[in-house]
């Protein structure tokens, strides 16, 4: 992609520190290992060297605090946080931006990112490459010196030119499926991949658990967004309410040949059924592993997804409330009244405090052949007057009736305004291949309904109206 001039090369800057604005990390714990890797080096902008900017080195590409060129360039952007999503540049031809996603959207095309921007420690970090390519700077790695050098178009032509030198460490192998998603809900395991991979599992005692190892695998940018997760790492996924699972455990068990392996620590020796939808791998533990195969005997596939999570807190509420929580509770409950229909078989993209990056999301949904998908989340505004539910849709022809379906059953129930079903160009439901909605329960930045959204009577009234309007959507009233 090509920017007209300086000015717009240096708003992708400013972008990307304003994006992430929604972010922040959380203290450490064993679920995620650091950030990155920090690498004892420096930046030189123009020919000054910016104290107390170290690039970092996440899954294998050098990434460099956004703060150094975007306190020295500066353009307005327009932040969408209930999306995630950050507008740059004129209404004709914008850049687009989203939270969790390797992908730019311009009017001349996408834009690949190596890793999707993070933060630590209050600094955002960016791909160095992307700085070079797309923001309009030359870039250059010194071996010796331990130096990355950021050069602007408007530098002194006199000195000599910064070009770009591959990075100081390898490129990640390209035949390596991504693993971006693992969660588990009702008794079942989801993993979810950039490509096709052929799971090798086992059953070991003492203490009871079941291996699923992933060859020819690596963690993906969602995965990583908050961890490096390298050989000898361990994540946690944890699980609650399950008389059969004790906690999920994840790691980089070689490099050579990369393979991912997954744990599922058990209570008791279980029968289980692992098999794969697409690029999706379930381990079944229903029925003692002998309950047949999601969206079998004509069950109609229903993806709920929680918005944000982890790092990404969403909304904060007038009272600190945050919107990855209310969502997850109120997820829960659908899933939970889901599984009680015959002729539903459910899929969380997550169940507990993880972050999905928002193209896995879709992912999941596609990869699974779903029937239908619906986000969940809490809506913000600048002003505590704004009021009401609202539901969303991406394609008319495929999803208006769904967003109509659920935004009529969600504001019955909830009783707050009704601000009514529109279409938006959210990515979960764009990049959903099957009908797709995004509903937005209330205002966490007012009061009266920040305060009722985190009431157990209150989700449960709103996660019966979710799955009624599902149901009624689906045929099945």
């Amino acid at each position: 992609m090509k920017l007209g001039n300086l000015a717009w090369k240096k708003s992708v800057v400013v972008f990307a520190a304003l994006m992430l604005l929604a972010l922040f990390t959380l203290p450490g714990t064993v679920r995620h290992a650091s950030a990155a890797a920090a690498v004892e080096a420096s930046i030189v902008l123009d020919g000054q060297t910016i104290n107390g900017a170290e690039p970092v080195i996440v899954n294998q590409t050098t990434m460099v605090p956004i703060r150094v060129v975007s306190e020295q360039l500066g353009y307005s952007v327009n932040w969408n946080q209930s999306a995630g999503r950050v507008t740059i540049g004129a209404e004709a031809s914008p850049l687009v931006l989203t939270i969790g996603s390797t992908t730019a959207d311009s009017a001349s095309g996408s834009v690949q990112l190596e890793q999707p921007p993070f933060v630590r420690s209050s600094t955002t970090y960016v791909p160095l490459r992307f700085v070079g390519s797309q923001m309009g700077l030359g870039v250059k790695w010194e071996q010796a010196s331990r130096t990355v050098f950021l050069q602007t178009p408007a530098q002194d032509p006199s000195l000599p030119p910064a070009v770009e030198t591959p990075d100081p460490t390898p490129v990640v192998p390209s035949n390596n499926a991504s693993i971006d998603a693992i969660s588990f809900s009702d008794n079942r395991l989801t993993i979810s991949a950039g490509a096709n991979v052929t799971p090798k599992s086992s059953s070991l005692a003492g203490p009871d658990r079941i291996v699923v190892d992933l060859p020819n695998s690596a963690f993906g940018p969602g995965l990583l967004a908050n961890g490096s997760l390298g050989s000898g790492q361990v994540g946690t996924l944890t699980v609650e309410n399950s008389s059969l699972v004790k906690q999920v455990r994840y790691s980089l068990f070689s490099e050579s040949p990369s393979t991912v392996r997954v744990v599922i620590d058990l209570n008791r020796a279980v029968g289980y059924n692992i098999y794969a939808e697409g690029n999706l791998i379930f381990v079944d533990l229903n029925d003692d592993g002998t309950a047949p195969p999601i969206g079998t005997d004509g069950k109609k596939v229903v993806v709920i997804d929680p918005g944000h999570g982890d790092h990404d807190s969403g909304g904060v509420g007038i009272t600190g409330v945050k919107e990855k929580d209310m969502v997850l509770q109120v997820g829960l409950k659908v899933a939970a009244l889901l599984k009680q229909e015959p002729n539903i078989d459910v899929i969380m993209t997550r169940s507990d405090d993880t972050f999905i990056a928002l193209d896995d999301r879709a992912k999941i949904a596609n990869n699974a052949g779903a029937d239908v998908f619906l986000s969940i989340h809490g809506n913000k505004a600048n002003a505590s007057s704004a009021v009401g539910t609202e539901t969303y849709y991406a394609d008319a022809a495929r999803s208006k009736t769904l967003s109509d379906t659920i935004q009529k059953h969600v504001q019955q129930a909830t009783g707050f305004r009704d601000r009514g079903s529109k279409q938006a160009n959210f990515v979960v439901i764009r990049k959903t291949t099957m009908p797709g909605a995004l509903v937005e329960v209330g205002f966490l930045s007012n009061k009266e309904e920040e305060a009722l959204m985190m009431q157990e009577d209150f989700q449960q009234k709103v996660a019966l109206a979710i799955v009624a309007g599902l149901k009624e959507y689906l045929g099945m009233n």
